[in-house]
């Protein structure tokens, strides 16, 4: 039994989560955040100006824009959604990652309270 997190994540096959006293969900840690349909995060830089329209994009939820720096939230494909939108109007944007949800999203989506509550 342990209480981190990202100590669960990488050491459990099937990871319980137990919210007062009762069992909320029982699964791999990514079957419970595929099962959750946790959001992704894709972050990128561009220069380029202006951006394709990428919340139009069916999966995306959100596109909020800093200056260059861009962050993109989406469920599914989004990543590779998202980056061929890109290179469709001729954009190569800088340092394309997807942040992936951990075990704790799922914790946090499933019980409404992070550890310690």
């Amino acid at each position: 039994m342990t209480h981190f997190m990202d100590e669960a994540e990488e050491l459990c096959d099937r990871p319980t989560v137990i919210d007062n006293g009762r069992i909320a969900a029982i699964d791999t840690p990514q079957g419970l955040v595929k099962r959750l349909g946790l959001p992704v995060r894709v972050h990128f830089r561009c220069a380029e100006q202006p951006l394709p329209d990428l919340a139009s994009i069916a999966e995306v939820q959100q596109v909020d824009q800093r200056g260059t720096n861009v962050t993109v939230v989406g469920t599914g494909p989004v990543l590779a959604l998202v980056a061929a939108r890109l290179v469709e109007h001729g954009i190569l944007p800088d340092d394309l990652r997807a942040e992936q949800p951990t075990l704790e999203d799922a914790f946090i989506a499933l019980t409404g309270r992070t550890l310690g509550e």
